[in-house]
C-alpha cells in the first residue's frame, strides 16, 4: 500500500509541476499574545493556504514538547459539511528524513519518505488532524487548539509540523505541501520562578484527568486541618500526567490545604469495587490471632480505614465485607454503606500528601509555601478499594519514601532526594493470569455460552458482560462452581454480572465448566458475532491476591 501511495504521489508531483502555483502551504501560529506565564492557556491555530489546488481531504501530523505544553482541546473551523478527526500518541518523537536532500519543511515529501522515523521519547507527543469537506475546498483556518504552558526552562521549538498529504476533487494527491517554518517557540514566559505544582500518584491506565486539585483554607485552630466550610482558594483539573500547576492567588509564606477531589458521575466508577475487594475485606475481619486481632492486613490501620464503608459504624468489621460482597452481587446497599459508583451523590474518599503518615493510616493536607518554586506529591484512595485498583498503591508509596524519590510535603526545609518523573503514573504489578474461555452454541433459538476455567485455587471470580438485549433474552445461569462456594448473578438491560466467592475461607471455584449462560434469541441466528463483550473481569486467589482474569 505504501508503495502504491508513493507511486501515486510521484505521479501527482509530475502532473502538478506543470501548473504554476499549484502548491499547498500549511502553517501553525500562536494566536494568544505574549507575555505568558506558567499555567496560562494559549491557542495555536493551523491554517491551510490552498493556492490554486482544490483539496477536499487534508491530513497533518505534528509533535509538541509535553514538558512545555499540556494539550487541552481542539476546535474545528471548516463549516458544517465537514468530517474531522483528532488523535494523538504520547511519548513519541519524530525525526525528519534527510534522504535525497529532503528538507523538514517539505511535509508531503516527508510523508512519502517511509518508513517514518518515530522513536520513544517521554518528552514529546504526536498529534494528528484530519479534515474532509464535501462542499468546498479545505482552505483557511482548519483548527484551533488550546494548550496550557508548563514549567520549562527553554521554550524553543516546542511545537513542530512533521508530515502532511492532501487529495483534491479528482482524487489526486496534491504536491508539494510545504510549511514556512513549521516550528513554534515561546518567549517572555514568566512564572517558572513563582509556581506551585501538585503531582498525584496514580495507577497506569487510570482516568486521573477526571480528578482535580483544590487548594483549601485551613482551620484557624492550628490543627492544620482543612476548613470545609470555606470555598476552595483555587481548583484546577489534573492533566494526563497527574499534575496541576498554580501560578496565581498564592505566595511564599501562605499555608493551605491540598485536596485531590474525587471524580463523580463517571461510568468507570462502577468498576472500582469488585470481587477482589470483597474477598480482601472478608479475610481482613475473619483471619485473626487468638486475641481476635487481624493478621491478614499488612498495613492494618490504613487498610481498615479504607475498608470501612458501613455508614453506621466507626470501626471496620464484618458488615463491611458483607456490604462489599452484596454490592458485587448487584444488591443496592446505598442506604447502609458507601460504595462508589457512577450514580453516587457522595462517596467515602480519602486524599492526603505522600508521606509516612498516610501509610500509618492518617493523613496530612497542610502545605506551607516556603520557596518561589515548590512541588508536593499527593495520594488518594476510594473507600472499599482494598485491592488498590483505582487508588494510590501503598507499596508504591512506600517505595518512593524509602528511596527518597518524592517531593517532601511536610517539612519544606528538610532535604529530600527527588527524581524527575515524566508522569506520576506507575506501572501496576504484573499479576498472575487466569483464563475463562467462552464458547458458544446456537441451536433451536437457544444460545449457550459455556465458560471453561483451568486455573485452580481461585477463591473469587466476577465477570460483567454486556449482551445485545434487542436480539437476546437471558433465560438461565447454570452454576457448577462447587457445592461450597457462593454463586451470584444479576442482569439488567443487557448487562449481566455473574461469578462466585468463598465465604468459608476454604471453598475454591471448580475447574472445568463452572458457568453456563443460556439465552433465547428473539429472531433466528446463525452465529453470535457481536452479541457479547466483556465490561469487567476480576479474580482473587485463596490468599487474597488479585488475579488477572482474561475472558476469551
Amino acid at each position: 500500500m505504501k508503495k502504491l501511495l508513493t507511486i501515486l504521489g510521484i505521479l501527482a508531483v509530475s502532473m502538478l509541476s506543470l501548473t504554476a502555483n499549484a502548491q499547498l502551504t500549511v502553517n501553525q501560529a500562536v494566536v494568544t499574545a505574549a507575555p505568558y506565564k506558567v499555567g496560562d492557556t494559549i491557542q495555536i491555530k493551523y491554517t491551510v493556504a490552498k493556492g490554486t489546488t482544490k483539496p477536499r481531504y487534508y491530513w497533518l501530523r505534528y509533535q509538541f514538547n509535553n514538558k512545555a505544553l499540556a494539550y487541552v482541546s481542539t476546535t474545528w473551523s471548516q463549516g458544517s459539511a465537514v468530517q474531522t478527526y483528532y488523535t494523538n500518541w504520547s511519548s513519541y518523537k519524530f525525526t525528519a528524513s534527510t534522504a535525497n536532500s529532503i528538507v523538514a519543511t517539505s511535509l508531503y515529501a516527508q510523508y512519502l519518505a517511509t518508513p517514518w522515523s518515530y522513536v520513544s521519547n517521554s518528552d514529546w507527543n504526536i498529534g494528528q488532524l484530519t479534515v474532509q469537506r464535501t462542499d468546498a475546498s479545505v482552505d483557511g483556518i482548519i483548527a484551533t487548539q488550546k494548550y496550557v504552558i508548563k514549567d520549562l526552562a527553554d521554550y524553543t521549538d516546542i511545537h513542530k509540523l512533521d508530515l502532511s498529504y492532501a487529495i483534491d476533487d479528482t482524487s489526486a494527491y496534491i504536491a508539494p505541501i510545504t510549511t514556512t517554518t513549521g516550528k513554534v517557540s515561546l518567549s517572555s514566559v514568566s512564572g517558572n520562578t513563582s509556581q506551585f505544582k501538585v503531582r498525584v500518584l496514580f495507577p497506569s491506565n487510570y482516568n486521573i484527568g477526571d480528578h482535580s486539585v483544590q487548594l483549601m483554607k485551613l482551620k484557624t485552630d492550628g490543627s492544620g486541618g482543612i476548613d470545609w466550610t470555606q470555598q476552595p482558594i483555587q481548583t484546577k483539573a489534573l492533566d494526563a500526567s497527574g499534575e496541576a500547576i498554580f501560578t496565581s492567588g498564592i505566595k511564599v509564606g501562605d499555608s493551605l490545604g491540598v485536596f485531590i477531589a474525587p471524580a463523580m458521575t463517571k461510568t468507570w466508577m462502577n468498576n472500582i469495587i469488585t470481587v477482589s475487594d470483597a474477598y480482601k475485606a472478608f479475610l481482613g475481619h475473619t483471619q485473626t490471632d487468638i486475641t481476635g486481632t487481624s493478621t491478614y492486613f499488612t498495613r492494618p490501620v490504613l487498610e481498615k480505614r479504607i475498608g470501612l464503608i458501613t455508614l453506621s459504624n466507626s470501626t471496620f468489621g464484618e458488615s463491611d465485607g458483607y456490604y462489599l460482597f452484596a454490592h458485587v452481587m448487584g444488591i443496592d446497599v446505598t442506604s447502609k454503606a458507601s460504595v462508589p459508583k457512577s450514580t453516587s451523590t457522595s462517596v467515602r474518599y480519602y486524599s492526603g500528601l505522600l508521606n509516612q503518615t498516610w501509610l500509618d493510616g492518617g493523613q496530612t493536607n497542610k502545605v506551607t509555601i516556603a520557596t518561589p518554586i515548590q512541588t508536593v506529591d499527593a495520594v488518594f484512595a476510594w473507600g472499599g478499594d482494598l485491592d488498590w485498583s483505582h487508588s494510590s498503591h501503598p507499596d508504591t508509596i512506600a517505595s518512593r519514601i524509602s528511596s527518597g524519590n518524592y517531593y517532601n510535603s511536610i517539612n519544606p526545609g528538610e532535604t529530600i532526594r527527588t527524581a524527575s518523573f515524566s508522569s506520576m503514573a506507575y506501572a501496576t504489578e504484573a499479576l498472575e493470569k487466569a483464563t475463562l474461555s467462552l464458547t458458544s452454541t446456537v441451536e433451536n433459538n437457544k444460545v449457550t455460552l459455556s465458560a471453561s476455567l483451568t486455573k485452580a485455587d481461585l477463591a473469587g471470580l466476577e465477570v460483567i458482560m454486556q449482551y445485545d438485549s434487542t436480539k437476546l433474552t437471558l433465560t438461565d445461569v447454570i452454576f457448577d462452581a462447587g457445592s461450597t462456594v457462593t454463586n451470584f448473578s444479576t442482569h439488567d438491560n443487557g448487562r449481566l454480572t455473574f461469578g462466585s466467592i468463598d465465604q468459608l475461607k476454604t471453598a475454591r471455584i471448580k475447574v472445568g465448566t463452572p458457568y453456563k449462560l443460556i439465552f433465547t434469541s428473539k429472531s433466528p441466528l446463525s452465529n453470535t458475532a457481536g452479541l457479547f463483550y466483556t465490561v469487567l473481569a476480576d479474580a482473587v486467589d485463596a490468599t487474597g491476591k488479585k488475579i488477572e482474569l482474561i475472558v476469551e
